[in-house]
This record gives C-alpha cells, sequence and structure tokens, in this order.
C-alpha cells in the first residue's frame, strides 16, 4: 500500500479521528478497496510520528463502524462496508452514480431515490451511513444551520452533561495512576494491558449491574467502546455467512447494518408497546422452516418505537431462550432513562432471569453520558466471553485505561445519581412536550405514534396514501429533517406503513413546537396537493430556534 497520510497536531481534531477519517475518504476515493490489508500498527505509528496507541484506537474506531476487520496472526483489513459504495462525486450536487459494490433491491431503491433528490450524490448502502449522508447534504443544501431542525438524530442532548465535573474525573484519574506507577516503582501501569480492560472499572461494574438485577464478575466483562462494537465482535465470532438471526421490527438500525454486513440473514419478529411479541417469535420457533441460533433485542428504550417490555414478557422471554436453545444479545444504551413512576430504577436485565449464560449483555454509558465518551462492555458467560476476547485482539488490544479510570470516578462520585435523576426528567419533559404537540397539530391526519417509556425516540406513523420519502424530501424543504422508517426495516420484509423516527432528547421544548408545526405543514400540504418549491417555504418556517 503507498497511500500517505499526514496527520495535523496543530488542530483540535484528535489525531485518531483525523487517520480514521482519512482512511475512510480513501476508500471513497478508490484508493483503498475490499480486501487490502492495512499496515501493522507499529509500522504505521512508525511512518506518522505518533504513538501505537493513535493507531490502535483510529483501527478500533473503524472496526466499530465495519469499515474494516481483522483475523488473528493475519493483520487488519478493508471490509467490503457501505463506504465502498459511495460515488465518485464530480462535483457538489452533481455527478454520475458509480457504486462499486453490488447492491440489494432495496439498497438500490433507496440510492436511487437519494441520487435523485440530492442531484446525483450517492448516500452510503448502511442505513447509518445513509441518514448521516442525508443529513450532511441537506444541511450544505438548506445552507442556514440556525434555521433547520434535525428529528432524525436519535442523540442526547449534552448540554445536560457537567462537563465540569468530568474534567474534574479526568483529572482525578491522571493523578491516582501517577501515584499507582509510583508506587509500584514501575510505569507497567501504563503498557498494554489485558483485552478485558481495566479490571478497577470492570469490578465496579459489576456491582454496578446490582441495579439491573444482576452481579457479574469482573473476569466476565469485556471493555468495549459501547454497544455497536459489542454487537460487531458477537456478530463476527458468533455467526457465520448464512447463519439466521431473529431481530425485532423495527430495528435498530446499527444491527441491521452489521447482520446484513456479516450476511447473516436476519427474520424479523414484529414489536408492540411492549417489545418484541413473544407469541410471534414462539410461532416461528416452533415451525420446521426457520431456526436461528441468536435473538438480538432492545428490552428497555426500544429503537426507534421507545417501547420497553415488561417483567413478565422479559422471564418468558429467557424462558423461550433456554427451551429453543437460544443465545440473546440484549443491547442496554440507557436503561437507566425510564419515564415510569419507578423510573429511579431500572427494569431488570434479560441477564437477571438467566441461569444458564445465554444472555449476552451488552452496555453502553455513550448515550448515558454523551457520545464521543465511547466506553462501554460485554458481559458473557466465561466460554463465550473468552471467543470474544479473541475475536477483539485481531483488531483491538484493551480500552483506553486512562478512559476507563476517568469514567469509573465519575460513576462512582455520588453526583452522579443526582446528575441521572435531573436528565430523566429533563427528557420526560421532552417527551410529554412533544406527545402534546403532536396530538395538537396533526389532529385529523390520520397519525399514530409510539409513546416511548424510554429514550430519546419515538417511531410515527404517517397517512398511507403518502411515500415515506416523499415526506423526508418535502419536509427538508421546510428546513425540517426526520428519520425515515424504511431505515429501520429488515430488507425485503413485508410492506409496512410509511413512518419516520423522531427524537426529542437533544430539542428544546421551543424547537420540538417549532419541528412539530413543520411537519404539520409539510403533510397538509402533501394530502392537499401544494407544496412551496424547493429550498422555499412560507416565512413563519424560517423560525430561528
Amino acid at each position: 500500500m503507498s497511500i500517505t497520510f499526514s496527520l495535523d497536531k496543530s488542530t483540535r481534531t484528535l489525531l485518531y479521528q483525523q487517520l480514521a477519517e482519512q482512511i475512510k475518504s480513501a476508500i471513497v476515493r478508490g484508493e483503498l478497496t475490499e480486501g487490502m490489508q492495512l499496515p501493522p500498527v507499529r509500522r504505521l505509528a512508525a511512518e506518522l510520528g505518533v504513538s501505537t496507541t493513535t493507531v490502535a484506537q483510529a483501527y478500533d474506531l473503524l472496526a466499530s463502524e465495519g469499515v474494516i476487520g481483522g483475523h488473528v496472526g493475519r493483520g487488519t483489513y478493508i471490509l467490503s462496508s457501505s463506504l465502498t459504495a459511495l460515488a465518485r462525486v464530480r462535483a457538489p450536487f452533481g455527478g454520475d452514480l458509480q457504486a462499486s459494490v453490488s447492491l440489494s433491491t432495496c439498497q438500490r431503491q433507496r440510492l436511487d431515490w437519494a441520487a435523485g433528490w440530492l442531484g446525483g450524490l450517492a448516500p452510503q448502502a448502511s442505513r447509518a451511513g445513509q441518514l448521516q449522508w442525508l443529513t450532511q447534504r441537506a444541511l450544505e443544501r438548506w445552507g442556514d444551520p440556525a434555521t433547520l431542525l434535525n428529528l432524525s438524530s436519535g442523540y442526547p442532548d449534552v448540554s445536560l452533561f457537567p462537563i465540569e465535573r468530568w474534567q474534574r474525573s479526568m483529572a482525578r484519574a491522571g493523578q491516582l495512576l501517577a501515584e499507582e506507577a509510583r508506587q509500584a516503582a514501575s510505569l507497567q501501569v501504563l503498557q498494554y494491558g489485558s483485552t478485558l480492560g481495566d479490571e478497577a472499572l470492570r469490578s465496579y461494574l459489576s456491582r454496578y449491574f446490582t441495579r439491573s438485577g444482576f452481579q457479574a464478575e469482573p473476569q466476565e466483562i469485556l471493555l468495549t467502546s459501547g454497544n455497536q462494537q459489542g454487537l460487531d465482535l458477537v456478530a463476527r465470532v458468533l455467526l457465520a455467512p448464512g447463519d439466521p438471526v431473529f431481530i425485532e421490527e423495527p430495528a435498530y438500525l446499527a444491527a441491521l447494518d452489521i447482520f446484513e454486513q456479516q450476511r447473516a440473514v436476519c427474520h424479523p419478529i414484529a414489536v408492540d408497546e411492549e417489545g418484541l411479541r413473544l407469541d410471534l417469535l414462539e410461532q416461528v420457533l416452533e415451525g420446521p422452516a426457520v431456526r436461528p441460533r441468536l435473538l438480538c433485542v432492545v428490552p428497555t428504550a426500544h429503537s426507534p418505537t421507545g417501547a420497553t417490555m415488561s417483567c413478565e414478557r422479559r422471564q418468558q422471554l429467557v424462558e423461550l431462550a433456554s427451551r429453543y436453545n437460544l443465545l440473546v444479545v440484549e443491547d442496554d444504551y440507557c436503561s437507566e432513562l425510564c419515564y415510569t413512576e419507578s423510573g429511579s430504577e431500572p427494569p431488570p436485565a434479560l441477564r437477571s432471569f438467566d441461569r444458564e449464560g445465554r444472555v449476552i449483555y451488552l452496555k453502553s454509558f455513550n448515550k448515558l453520558l454523551f457520545p464521543t465518551l465511547r466506553l462501554g462492555c460485554i458481559v458473557a458467560a466465561p466460554p463465550i466471553l473468552a471467543r470474544l476476547v479473541e475475536g477483539k485482539q485481531a483488531f483491538a488490544r484493551g480500552a483506553s485505561l486512562p478512559l476507563a479510570r476517568a469514567l469509573l470516578e465519575h460513576l462512582s462520585d455520588p453526583a452522579f445519581e443526582e446528575e441521572l435523576s435531573l436528565s430523566r426528567q429533563e427528557y420526560r419533559r421532552r417527551r410529554d412536550t412533544l406527545l402534546h404537540l403532536l396530538e395538537e397539530e396533526l389532529a385529523g391526519l390520520e397519525c399514530r405514534w409510539t409513546v416511548p417509556t424510554a429514550g430519546f425516540n419515538l417511531l410515527l406513523s404517517l397517512p398511507s396514501q403518502l411515500q415515506e420519502y416523499e415526506v423526508i424530501e418535502k419536509a427538508a424543504d421546510r428546513g425540517l429533517l426526520l428519520a425515515p422508517g424504511q431505515l429501520f426495516r429488515v430488507e425485503n420484509s413485508q410492506q409496512q406503513p410509511p413512518s419516520v423516527r423522531l427524537t426529542f432528547a437533544d430539542k428544546s421544548p421551543e424547537q420540538l413546537r417549532e419541528g412539530v408545526k413543520r411537519l404539520s405543514s409539510t403533510l397538509r400540504a402533501l394530502l392537499h396537493g401544494s407544496s412551496p418549491g424547493r429550498g422555499q417555504a412560507s416565512p413563519d418556517l424560517f423560525t430561528a430556534v
């Protein structure tokens, strides 16, 4: 490989992020293609004049996004990722669509639609990539970020995070590490450690999880950069191409991307107001046609509906898994943010009902605190965890020690619970505001929506005579970004009503009011056959929020 990377140490962008972006750019330009091997960490670090940790973090980030993968003893390679489906762009909002991978019919339809709307630019083939791509281009197209509202993000509100206390947590963690090194008369503590990650944080987490109804031994915990990396690791280690997998529908879009990239065959099971429908799951399990070995589920704050599974259904699900010999992957990204009356304590995790080691529990702190934290873990039975550790060694060493210690300091401070309570109250207030606005502004439009009992999002069903992407396009003309429901559905699944996901967590009540107003205007214009031209809207739609 003759590509040269150049890192700028004078900018505020972290070096590992610069390197990751440059590798992705090289893939988009066609300079790096599927199957090409990246340089070993030590060699590339020496060439760039940076630490091996910087390169390892860049590779770790790319692996968590499904861009690269590794094999023990054989190096790190470019995967057939969504980035290889990007078009070669000749000019802003112009150029031919030149996808470099074979796409499914549904993917091609999504690419064709977006290419037409954006003047020929092809989005990424992955769902997460498409959402990011459409957001980027719509922002450029609209031209005024101050008046553009993004209800598609799925993000928490980082302004609620106590950044000053985090700074103190980081400083305290650094001091304790230095003291530890001095007491040992050695800097060995700063060397690469166990792939499992920092033992001190793992020991704390083994107690932290008692709030979710179980306690894991530290050696049953593997630190990751978050649930997306954890799920990607599970898929690569435990699944082979063609393996069937049960997944919720609608589903967490990153989970769909990961399983499709692994070439697993997703079998969707519908959800209701309590999450996964066990009656439908059991029907399929009892049938002779399909016998998946893995089920992926988000029992609390299901994305995109916000549903939370009842305790009774959780116990029944674990019993079904035992009866039919299923492994269950439990994705917990914000169970602490429940909006029930007893919301101070999350419902018990699926793992709390598991007595056979069938539940693989994924926990992330990225959305609970702030997304760039990039720290979470996998909890699994020792035989399963051993295989996951071996798989992780192929592309990443242990999680960042300073970051792990800073998180430990932050979570163990009594102030954390108070801050968590305040965030939960604010998110609930914003949820209630959005629900009230939908009732008020969408009256008579035959829209329906889920009532989230946890998390950041809800799913809005649109009038059946409308087309999802037409609504997305016309809403963008009014300065409103929405996430199409199709992105959360399995490829080639049964026809579903048009829908969009709405995020309320990172928007003030004033922004939510303006967003729902724009949504109502969009729907009414489409239903009555009139709408403003592209990039134009009535003056009241330009309210700065």
